[in-house]
């Protein structure tokens, strides 16, 4: 959150620091004997070893898509050193351009691109054929950096840094000048003294000890960030136009009419369901489940997905970005089926970075502030009902056999999410409920295990609907064959999130939406599609 996380990364600046830093090294020394130079410029010989270092550095870091990018900057610089002609920093960064995207078309996917191209643009656009202003320039440039930056931040990540300038004011001197410099010359003392070496790395170590604390205390400020929503793709024009007015030298004409192109950050709202009506979300989490149902004034959140280690979880990797995506800044209840990784594993994680009023768990010790889920709760929203179903207070049993059990319902239609219930827990609900656990759209119980998903239990719920949270080639082969085999046989359209990624269905007064699947919402030309059949209605 503080902006500064490209310069602890390996990128542009890194490479370029070393690419300087060899071409100065290797000039001097190139230059120690004249002789040398009859035969190539100082400047020449500088330009070869600038490459070589970055070449050198680049490869340290494994050849990184950044890397490449900033490597192939760097050689185009290198060139027109090397055959000494005199070249426009806006010509050169065209040619690195266009060289980037014939090596590597796809890398225009990439935010890391348009970033990267960006924030150049802007140091060039901004100091070109300008006077230079002495005074508090470095400030002046990192501000106009992060404030063009901006519209592309909340593009590809819906929020951008507030204290950015600020921390890069302080942050990018030090690394680049002291950090990042001593790191490079210990990796090569590493290789001839290895003692002093270490003590360089130490002292990178305790510069980042003094500097890391500084940029934490930034990073919690309660106005350390600002977080968008999503904005329709034609508002991008407006404000992309409103940007680069801003940008233009003061005597510009009506600069003060590019803060108009910001409108539409104000007045664009997110949609979402009317009264009595709600949205239902199955997230790709991999192999695992978190599902959102959204009501016109509420959310509720089943389940979090896997925690993979303490850098990555599903939580705040894809169900927050999904919330915030959709202008959703607070949860209402967060319910965790049981304590499987796969389930709770994002749970902590999210309601540490989204405020979360309650949380219901058939293992409630496992969360903090967490209540039992049990049958007989149920509650309104906005026209909308949900009741649980499962487990009994004294139910006993293991822990997928007592996941929670949700049915969320409106008079047009009904969703059963049941955890990972095996066929015994499933028999009980059949005794309890009987025809009530007939719902329109089922989220399969277990992942479709084959423990699951019993004929009786398939033919009291009688849903048109399928999905299977599953994970791409998952070492369970889930959803089994035979389950698959059952629920065709009772004429649902099947569905899994390892092949349509996320899916939605949205539950009007009137009708149930066409599914909507993240695979046919971000198509490409080489992305498969899979065939769906709806049941007829």
């Amino acid at each position: 959150l503080s902006g500064t996380s490209h310069l602890l990364a390996i990128s542009g600046l890194h490479i370029g620091l070393a690419a300087a830093l060899g071409f100065f090294c290797f000039r001097w020394l190139w230059a120690t004997r004249p002789d040398n130079l009859l035969l190539l410029p100082a400047s020449g010989a500088g330009a070869i070893g600038g490459f070589i270092t970055a070449l050198f550095y680049a490869a340290l870091a494994g050849f990184s898509i950044p890397s490449q990018r900033a490597l192939i900057m760097v050689a185009a610089v290198m060139f027109t050193l090397l055959i000494r002609r005199s070249c426009s920093t806006s010509h050169i960064l065209a040619v690195s351009l266009l060289l980037i995207v014939v090596i590597d078309p796809v890398t225009v996917l990439s935010a890391g691109f348009w970033l990267s191209f960006s924030a150049v643009a802007i140091i060039l656009f901004i100091t070109q054929n300008r006077l230079p202003s002495p005074r508090w320039q470095w400030a002046k440039i990192h501000f106009l950096i992060a404030f063009g930056i901006t519209p592309l931040l909340l593009l590809f990540f819906m929020q951008t840094s507030l204290i950015a300038p600020i921390a890069n004011f302080v942050a990018i001197p030090i690394i680049s000048l002291f950090v990042v410099p001593v790191l490079l010359l210990a990796s090569l003392l590493l290789w001839v003294i290895e003692p002093i070496g270490e003590l360089l790395l130490q002292l990178a170590d305790l510069i980042l000890s003094v500097l890391w604390p500084f940029l934490d205390y930034l990073a919690t400020l309660p106005f350390s960030h600002w977080s968008g929503t999503y904005i329709p793709t034609l508002y991008w024009l407006p404000i992309i136009v409103g940007t680069i007015v801003l940008l233009t030298p003061k005597k510009f004409p009506a600069k003060w009419l590019g803060i108009l192109g910001f409108m539409p950050l104000f007045l664009s709202s997110p949609n979402k369901p009317a009264q009595g009506e709600f949205w239902f979300t199955l997230l790709d989490v991999g192999q695992g489940l978190a599902a959102v149902v959204q009501t016109h004034n509420h959310i509720l959140i089943f389940d979090s997905g896997p925690k993979f280690s303490d850098n990555f979880n599903t939580g705040t990797a894809i169900v927050q970005p999904f919330l915030q995506h959709r202008g959703i800044q607070h949860i209402d209840t967060l319910i965790v089926s049981h304590g499987d990784n796969d389930h709770i594993g994002g749970a902590i994680p999210l309601s540490d970075a989204i405020q979360v009023t309650q949380i219901l768990s058939s293992t409630p010790t496992l969360l903090p502030n967490a209540k039992p889920c049990y049958d007989g709760q149920s509650w309104q929203w906005d026209g909308v009902t949900f009741a649980m179903l499962h487990p009994e207070i004294n139910d006993h049993g293991s822990k997928n056999n007592l996941s929670c059990v949700l049915q969320v319902s409106t008079a047009i239609g009904s969703v059963l999410l049941s955890g990972d219930i095996e066929s015994e827990a499933e028999q009980l609900l059949i005794d309890r409920y009987g025809t009530e656990l007939k719902s329109t759209l089922l989220v399969a119980p277990h992942h479709g295990s084959k423990t699951s998903s019993s004929r009786a239990f398939i033919n009291a719920v009688q849903a048109d609907l399928v999905l299977f949270p599953v994970g791409y080639r998952n070492r369970y082969h889930f959803p089994a064959n035979n389950v698959i085999k059952r629920y065709q046989q009772q004429d649902s359209a099947l569905f899994n999130t390892a092949d349509h990624g996320a899916i939605e269905f949205k539950f009007s007064r009137h009708a149930i939406s066409a599914p909507i699947t993240w695979r046919q919402h971000a198509q490409r030309i080489w992305t498969h599609q899979p065939s769906v059949t709806l049941p007829s209605q």
